[in-house]
């Protein structure tokens, strides 16, 4: 080896030691794939995810938003999560946080839900704690900030609670978890991400918000580890899966906002990503977590992926799974639940009617020994619409929408079964257009329904820890 070949490769090696090697939009693609193929394929009957205990509601309002981010708002998985996201009682502020915004963007009515995110602020502070009633704590009050902003609800007290995110800050530019800590109380990288995800939201106000939102990016920066990831835990020498990707998607909201800081951190942001798909495992999944997973898939570019047989599966997610991505399948992913009673059945229903006309069907059933009684069970039926007892469901429907119930078939013997249906009400002169695949998302629903009740029937009054 001549000298000069020495020089020169010392040079080149030099030259791309400094260098970021990104991750190639093929490669993203791909995690992307794999990811969702797994949350698909873990998904359960319900549609939620199996999670640690309190955990449930945060794990299926992420698996949302990793759906919608990659263009999937139709479909069995889609419509069973959002159906039961859309059930679930959420009693923990950042898991009722999560569950508005999510449901928002499936674009569900979350006023209900928003009234009761405000009925849980600590009046004291203006903050959020995290349960109702709670002194103000991080992410708590940074969620349900962005919640109200997400929702477009009018908030007078912005300006106050804002000031208690400030005011926590740190002179590093972190905060702790709790907005009265000790002044020398550490910040910590989670309550510091959701903090600058908020702030990179409220900057468009002004107040000297972007001077916070910069310390809050420069903090996040120098906590980078060697591997290009992030970590709650200071003394480890490696990233782990969700801080990296909270802090990457708060790296991108701040770099939306036009935040100085941020857009000087982009290949900060790149050596995240990379981290993010050099650690997925092989099975798609990250941490063999269902949040874990979800949360590394929204951090990823919103994309919209191409699903040729519109039934609401990507086709490369299907080459993934298995299934046929050129016939509509995704209907055979419904999985059951095991709650139907051996001897008497009856079958799902989707009916449609107008707004102010009457009209009038016939529920079915079949085995078991007749005469059959039917109930309404769970659920409702618009104004003017009854079910009797021999089945007969009709009337003059007061009001239009979709109303997903369930309702019980007894026979003689007091064998019965628990069925799930969708009442569909559109007004006459203004029909409701039809969403493609919307027979998946309503087999999903009557799944998640029925599968809800159950559970809610087994548990009787006891309350989640969500």
């Amino acid at each position: 080896m001549t000298a000069l070949y020495r020089v020169l490769l010392t040079l080149f090696f030099l030259a791309i030691a400094g260098h970021v090697f990104a991750a190639t939009p093929a490669q993203i693609d791909s995690a992307r794939s794999k990811g969702l193929a797994w949350l698909i394929s873990n998904q359960t009957g319900e549609g939620r995810w199996a999670s640690p205990e309190g955990m449930e509601i945060q794990s299926a309002a992420s698996a949302l938003d990793a759906f919608q981010n990659a263009g999937i708002q139709q479909g069995y998985p889609y419509s069973s999560a959002k159906a039961w996201l859309g059930n679930a009682e959420a009693y923990s502020t950042d898991s009722i946080s999560l569950q508005i915004m999510s449901l928002h963007a499936s674009g569900s009515n979350v006023s209900s839900l928003v009234s009761r995110l405000l009925n849980q602020r600590f009046e004291l502070t203006k903050s959020w704690g995290a349960y109702p009633g709670f002194d103000g704590s991080f992410p708590d009050t940074s969620l349900a900030l962005e919640a109200i902003l997400k929702t477009g609800t009018t908030y007078a007290d912005t300006g106050t609670t804002l000031g208690t995110v400030i005011g926590a800050q740190n002179g590093d530019g972190g905060w702790p978890y709790y907005s009265k800590q000790p002044s020398t109380a550490s910040s910590r990288l989670i309550p510091s991400a959701y903090n600058v995800i908020m702030l990179s939201r409220y900057r468009a106000i002004g107040w000297g918000v972007d001077s916070y939102l910069t310390n809050g990016v420069n903090w996040l920066v120098s906590q980078q580890k060697g591997d290009g990831g992030f970590a709650e835990d200071v003394s480890s020498a490696n990233g782990s899966s969700f801080e990296t990707a909270l802090v990457s998607m708060a790296l991108q909201e701040a770099q939306a906002a036009n935040n100085a800081a941020a857009l000087a951190a982009s290949a900060n942001l790149t050596q995240a990503e990379d981290f993010l798909v050099a650690t997925q495992q092989t099975d798609g999944a990250w941490d063999n977590s269902a949040f874990h997973t979800a949360f590394a898939l929204k951090s990823f570019p919103i994309t919209t992926m191409s699903d040729s047989d519109g039934d609401g599966l990507p086709d490369s997610v299907e080459t993934e799974i298995g299934t046929n991505p050129s016939v509509a399948d995704g209907r055979n992913l419904v999985k059951g639940n095991g709650q139907s009673i051996e001897g008497i059945h009856a079958p799902t229903f989707i009916y449609s009617a107008n707004y102010n006309e009457f009209f009038t069907t016939a529920l079915t059933a079949s085995g078991g020994t007749p005469p059959y009684v039917w109930s309404l069970e769970a659920g409702g039926l618009p104004s003017g619409v009854t079910l009797q007892n021999d089945g007969t469901l009709s009337g003059v429907p007061g009001v239009a929408g979709d109303f997903v119930l369930s309702y019980r078939v007894t026979d003689s013997v007091g064998d019965f079964d628990v069925v799930v249906g969708e009442l569909q009400i559109m007004e006459p002169q203004n029909p409701i257009e039809s969403v493609p695949g919307v027979s998946f998302g309503v087999l999903a629903i009557m799944a998640v329904f029925l599968a809800w009740h159950q559970r809610k029937r087994q548990l009787g009054n006891s309350t989640y820890n969500n």
